[in-house]
């Protein structure tokens, strides 16, 4: 199968790619070892099995976001975000997968938001609520599987985002993600919780926070170099009385503003249009004027706002440690002592020790090099076609989903690196190269050029030295997977696969958004194909991975038994790229579904003793389309080499 592959891929990149390409390198609770000199080995395919949509949901609303398969009674329980509540679905025959039950629930707290997560172990699902009030404390509560009968429920911390029980199913732990409010005017601390389900009418929770790591504070010596922090906690607002629509544009403000200078950065908000940073040109304290560096950009809407309807966010706060790392999602070590949790915003990893409630560490991730034998990108959405090359850029990894499992009797973590910005009123971080002012390695003509890196999305904290001006070229996501050892060292990556294998299968479909057709390559100076969805599970005596896109959409599907050196197995995709998506779903004529699976979000491994039919499956919920989907893993033995 290896040599079978890299020779198609050689061929591939040949064929795609003006570079040389080829480095080949959610949640499983089979944690246990395995044996890599087994005398037959397999080859598995997926194929589509069965299909669930609500009758009720809407396109791009979270109808189908984060699911957890009871292999007692043969159900999925799927969030239902929008509509606050959680789906029950009988799969005992998974072709025609039936809604047989629904928890709400506000039923047990009148404050609820949405729901984030959810979980299954020992006959008791826990589901993660949000506080209405999103930077307010949030909850977890316990259900019976069975009949669904609420138990009980507990405080965890804000914005409570994943949740997970531990191997033996005595503990649920919860990923707060405590994000900011939309105006930055409030930054809750990130946290882990750590709730005990030992009695589930009675849940209690030992929250686990970061105040440890604060300038300071007594392990602030511990963070290390590379975990971003960068949040805007604490910043100033002004009002702005008038405006010139002019090149550059100008703000006069109500406050003062001596304390402004040339070269810092705000974000301006408005009632329409997108938040947007600009930077300061010049500076008239008397008069209270500011002026800009350029004109407004079309998306602001400023031409079309009235002056009290704008409001500008220096960027001049600075939140906490603590306040700032934005748990995610969270992997149980396969000893069940520790919590791998991923702090995507911050490009690190939080272990925590499970049975102390304590932090352990932190681990920064690094880039990945863009520009490295092996590896590459299309950069651009305004390049007329797929140019997947090798470009002078680094990518955060920044992963969102994390899996972990033991393979020939060492500990692996597994992560789907996404990539994340902060996109606030109160604060915007991203803006493209050729939109920022640029030095050192970014003073070449290729960062101002649209049809090169000049599109790619970038961070403000690309200046490392304060001048307002950028210097190190960062991109956010590594547009891949990556496995990592039990020192988060990382053990290999899947390269430049994603783009290269989408590209020769997809054609000109290749780095399309999630919420509309004909959009082929407009991803491509953001994120890619954005890896999203991740699982892994093992089969046989060998241990595969599973990746799901959240923007072209599809499963990707890897062979991880040697981590070092993961083979790339099967590529499926239902989206349907000639359904007209923007004319009838969006208009309301067809429901979300009607196009394919679109965005998997979250990817659930079944194994064949667990599942209704003896094979083998996965459950992958569909973001944006609201769907659920369960494909049958075929296996074959074939004699091992």
């Amino acid at each position: 199968m290896t040599n079978e592959w890299q020779t198609q891929k050689r061929l591939l990149a040949c064929a795609v790619l003006a570079a040389t390409l080829g480095l080949t390198a959610c949640n499983n609770d089979d944690n246990n070892d395995d044996s890599d000199d087994a005398d037959t080995r397999v080859s598995i395919a997926l194929e589509q099995t069965g299909r669930y949509t609500s009758d009720d949901n809407g396109f791009d609303e979270g109808a189908a976001e984060i699911l957890t398969y009871d292999k007692d009674s043969t159900t999925l329980f799927i969030t239902n975000a929008d509509a606050k509540r959680v789906d029950v679905v009988d799969v005992q025959d998974p072709t025609n997968p039936q809604l047989i039950d629904q928890i709400d629930a506000s039923a047990n707290w009148a404050d609820a938001g949405d729901i984030n997560s959810v979980t299954f172990a020992n006959g008791l699902i826990a589901v993660a609520v949000e506080h209405d009030t999103k930077t307010e404390h949030g909850r977890v509560q316990i259900y019976n599987s069975a009949d669904r009968n609420f138990r009980g429920q507990v405080e965890v911390g804000s914005l409570p985002d994943m949740v997970t029980f531990n191997h033996d199913g005595t503990k649920v732990l919860v990923a707060n993600e405590g994000e900011p409010n939309d105006d930055y005017s409030v930054d809750p601390e990130g946290s882990v919780s750590i709730v005990d389900v030992t009695d589930p009418d009675n849940p209690t929770a030992q929250t686990v926070g970061f105040t440890d790591f604060n300038v300071g504070n007594s392990r602030a010596d511990e963070l290390p170099e590379g975990v971003r922090i960068f949040g805007n906690a604490g910043r100033t607002e002004l009002t702005v009385t008038a405006y010139g629509d002019t090149d550059p544009a100008t703000l006069t403000v109500n406050e003062d503003i001596s304390g402004v200078s040339a070269n810092d950065w705000l974000t301006l908000a408005s009632e329409e249009g997108d938040p947007l940073p600009y930077q300061v040109a010049s500076v008239d304290t008397a008069n209270k004027i500011l002026t800009l560096t350029t004109d407004f950009d079309g998306d602001s809407e400023v031409d079309d706002s009235t002056a009290a309807g704008l409001t500008v966010y220096l960027h001049d706060g600075q939140s906490t440690v603590a306040e700032d790392l934005e748990p995610e999602y969270i992997a149980i070590s396969p000893d069940g002592s520790q919590a791998w949790v991923t702090l995507q915003e911050n490009n690190a990893f939080a272990v925590i020790d499970i049975a102390n409630a304590s932090v352990d560490r932190i681990v920064a991730l690094g880039t990945k090099d863009f520009n490295a034998d092996g590896v590459g990108l299309d950069p651009s959405d305004k390049d007329d076609g797929i140019h997947i090359a090798q470009w002078p850029v680094k990518g955060l990894y920044m992963p969102d989903t994390i899996a972990s499992i033991q393979i020939g009797g060492k500990d692996y973590y597994f992560t789907a690196n996404e990539g994340d910005s902060r996109e606030y009123d109160g604060f915007v971080e991203e803006i493209r190269f050729e939109d920022a002012p640029r030095e050192g390695e970014l003073a070449t003509a290729d960062f101002g050029d649209k049809t090169t890196v000049g599109r790619l999305a970038t961070s403000l904290t690309s200046d490392t030295d304060g001048n307002g001006i950028l210097d190190t070229a960062e991109i956010y996501g590594a547009r891949s997977f990556s496995i990592w050892d039990s020192e988060g060292a990382l053990v290999s990556d899947s390269g430049s696969d994603f783009e290269t294998i989408t590209a020769e299968q997809l054609g000109e479909d290749f780095n399309s958004d999630n919420d509309e057709n004909d959009s082929g390559d407009s991803r491509s100076d953001a994120k890619g194909p954005e890896p999203e969805a991740m699982a892994v599970g093992r089969i046989g005596e060998q241990t595969f991975a599973f990746i799901g896109l959240e923007r072209v959409g599809g499963i990707m599907v890897y062979d991880v038994s040697n981590p070092e050196a993961p083979e790339f197995v099967q590529y499926l995709n239902n989206r349907d790229f000639s359904y007209p998506i923007k004319d009838n779903i969006d208009d309301g004529d067809q429901p979300a579904y009607a196009a394919g699976d679109l965005a998997p979000e979250c990817i659930d491994f079944i194994s064949g003793d667990d599942s209704p039919t003896g094979e083998p499956m996965l459950a992958v919920g569909n973001e944006v389309s609201g769907s659920t989907t369960l494909y049958t893993i075929k296996v074959t033995e074939e004699d091992a080499e």
